[in-house]
């Protein structure tokens, strides 16, 4: 960990000389964004009053799509101050929307109001029904072919030879013709082939039958997806994805955070500084006086600054703990 953020200081001191391929948001979504983001971090610290306001505000004032990931954390606020009609009205909108109950959340799914308990117990199954039909159930199951075709690339061998690999390439003095560095990097260039190809298949079905959402593939094969979109390295300055990206982000579609997560990752590997410095465990302390320049870039896409990212729960320092960030799609 040390090892990377001494990278990342390096790397924000070096001159820029190409930036990574991004777009901006209209202040609309900036807005909606700035009050969502805001009620999230109240709901996630139990500032429940306060949350459900900006959850509303949000909501009514916002013209645009929204992901139901919005409307599921709203639904589970209203039920905890007893809000039970417009929590069902929030649940509708998740369900339909694509939103799956987990089995560890639905423990919190619970009406004790007589008239919405009723209402509920009629309504679930059709929710989650018009859910179910809107699935693309044949690119769902090709996309869990794909993760289990190419498992092999999350071994060990390849995922430290791509850790090599990069750390060596954005060294001042790196030996690309040593037989350690030779042996890793023909493993990277087959992972890259691999994933150069399915992405390059996924481009295509997107052009098919669009982005692939929540609502469009289900929770699980739409993480498959964005993972895909995340690892097309051969995109390095983010120029062929960015068009589908953005237009992804204001449908709702991605979070501004996975966004961001993308633009610093081709960043990166493009030996260049990050743009909106997320996620990075402890990027807060790497930056220095040009917090100000990241938050203004960081706005332009929705994110809410890093000023308040304690706030919004801290980025774990365990390596072993996978990064949560504040939205979770």
């Amino acid at each position: 960990m040390k090892t990377s953020l001494f990278l990342l200081i390096v790397l924000f001191s070096m001159s820029v000389l190409a930036q990574t391929k991004y777009s901006t948001a209209s202040e609309d979504f900036i807005t909606f964004h700035e009050n969502v983001s805001s009620a999230e971090r109240m709901y996630k610290n139990d500032s429940l009053l306060q949350a459900y306001a900006k959850f509303d505000i949000a909501f009514a004032n916002y013209k645009g799509s929204v992901n139901p990931s919005h409307y599921f954390h709203a639904a589970l606020c209203a039920l905890k101050i007893k809000e039970e009609f417009k929590a069902l009205h929030f649940l509708e909108k998740a369900i339909t929307n694509g939103y799956e109950v987990d089995s560890a959340k639905k423990d919190a799914v619970v009406f004790y109001n007589q008239n919405t308990k009723k209402e509920y117990q009629a309504n679930i199954a059709s929710w989650e029904k018009t859910r179910d039909d809107a699935v693309n159930s044949e690119w769902e199951s090709e996309l869990y072919s794909i993760k289990e075709n190419n498992k092999k690339y999350s071994a060990v061998k390849y995922t430290s030879a791509v850790e090599y690999c990069t750390t060596c390439m954005k060294a001042k003095v790196c030996n690309k013709t040593s037989p350690d560095y030779v042996s890793k990097y023909r493993l990277v260039k087959e992972k890259m082939k691999a994933d150069s190809i399915t992405a390059a298949d996924l481009l295509n079905k997107i052009q098919q039958f669009g982005f692939p959402s929540v609502k469009l593939l289900g929770k699980t094969a739409s993480a498959i997806a964005r993972n895909i979109l995340l690892n097309y390295d051969a995109d390095r300055k983010n120029e062929r994805l960015d068009p589908l990206l953005s237009r992804a982000l204001i449908d709702g579609n991605i979070s501004p955070e996975f966004y961001a997560t993308l633009v610093d990752r081709r960043n990166l590997m493009s030996g260049i500084a990050p743009e909106f410095y997320e996620p990075i465990t402890g990027y807060e302390k790497t930056i220095g006086k040009d917090i100000t320049i990241a938050n203004k870039k960081r706005r332009t896409i929705g994110l809410y600054p890093i000023k308040l990212v304690s706030t919004a729960g801290q980025k774990s320092t365990d390596p072993k703990k996978p990064y949560v960030g504040l939205y979770d799609y």
